[in-house]
């Protein structure tokens, strides 16, 4: 019994391991093949490009959105946005309206479409990308701001008949904390290794573009859609980029508490995914199957592989004096974790990283929990909007 046990608390530690170094070093050597940015188009070449942005009480945002999409180099007669307010409360219609008679935003062509009452973010994409017809699509936040060549860099893409879909990086103006900053660095690194593997899974919701031919529609209680619609384009063939160069910035700031929210829904939509998306882990897929395996599928059972392994360490410890010694490792990093969290803004970046890896493996752990014991179907809300848990 003592060696099953220990075979299985060996086996989680090395997944852990697997998760969170192995795998993003060997992503870091993959990414070093990856291709070039493709040639940019003649003037002449550009496409038509729809703009589709679904908002719920944006005022914060929505002035400097289109001001920033106004400034964008890209001919205005090949640009059309569609602001998509989904029962807004907050004026974010009046602002919009009040923001496109400025002189700055002459010439964008923009539609607003007041929509009553508030229907969810997937059920007002589902109609509006519906709706249109053959073509290039993108999707952006309305806190996500895009450099002036952004539409242009996503253009040259399309020239391969074979892409679906193409998404830049996300960078955070002013990260809430260290341990966010290092997340979202990260997180760009493994994007990058993804691609070089294949495909990247999943394109940040900030901004990305597709052919309208490669869409369809998901069900409207999905979480994850920046994930799932390019996951479904790869499995149906359809080829996937990255492209660096295109740097979105996040202008909104997480604080703790928006931070860990954002973080449970995340984790709950990692567990959708992992399903629904299931066809990804199918051998015919390589590296993207690798790649799914290693960093989605585990992401979503990692802080209940971690609790086994720890309550495994503590049972052995009796008869066992290395496992002594990895529940003395183990009991430190813990420590150290809650140092970085009573410090809070004050702890030292080490501090800070390990605290928001613990916290953010907590939230994981109840978002999962909570997506598999009461499956919620809601219309969308901005995470900032959201009561506290």
């Amino acid at each position: 019994m003592q060696t099953l046990l220990a075979a299985l608390t060996l086996g989680a530690l090395a997944l852990a391991a697997w998760h969170h170094a192995a795998w993003p070093l060997l992503l870091s050597r993959i990414a070093r093949r990856q291709a070039p940015s493709p040639v940019p188009l003649v003037e002449s070449a550009l496409p038509a490009i729809t703009l589709v942005m679904p908002a719920y009480n944006e005022a914060a945002f929505i002035a400097r959105k289109l001001r920033n999409l106004a400034a964008l180099d890209y001919p205005k007669d090949r640009l059309l946005v569609i602001l998509a307010c989904d029962g807004c409360t907050d004026g974010t219609v009046a602002i919009a309206e009040a923001t496109l008679q400025e002189p700055d935003c002459a010439g964008l062509r923009a539609e607003i479409r007041d929509l009553r009452p508030n229907r969810g973010k997937l059920g007002v994409l589902n109609e509006l990308i519906g709706a249109l017809p053959p073509g290039i699509v993108a999707l952006s936040d309305i806190s996500a701001m895009l450099p002036p060549d952004a539409l242009r860099r996503a253009a040259a893409h399309f020239a391969d008949p074979r892409l679906g879909a193409v998404g830049g990086t996300y960078v955070l103006e002013r990260a809430g904390s260290a341990g966010e900053a290092k997340y979202w660095q990260y997180q760009v690194a493994v994007k990058r290794g993804e691609a070089a593997l294949g495909a990247p899974l999943g394109l940040h919701g900030a901004f990305w573009a597709f052919r309208r031919e490669a869409w369809s529609p998901l069900p409207p209680d999905t979480i994850n859609d920046d994930f799932l619609w390019p996951a479904h384009m790869a499995e149906r063939g359809w080829r996937i980029a990255y492209d660096e160069t295109i740097r979105t910035r996040e202008a909104e700031v997480a604080d703790a508490g928006l931070d860990a929210r954002r973080r449970r829904r995340i984790a709950a939509g990692n567990a959708q995914q992992l399903w629904r998306a299931r066809g990804l882990l199918h051998p015919r897929h390589g590296g993207i199957a690798l790649a799914f395996l290693s960093g989605k599928a585990l992401r979503v059972v990692m802080p209940f592989l971690l609790l086994a392994a720890a309550l495994g360490t503590l049972a052995l410890v009796p008869v066992s004096n290395f496992f002594l010694f990895l529940a003395i490792c183990e009991a430190f990093c813990v420590l150290l974790a809650a140092c970085g969290w009573l410090l809070g803004s004050r702890a030292p970046k080490p501090l800070a990283i390990l605290n928001y890896l613990v916290t953010g493996h907590l939230a994981s752990a109840i978002g999962v929990a909570r997506y598999l014991l009461f499956r919620p179907r809601q219309p969308w809300r901005r995470a900032a909007d959201t009561a506290p848990a």
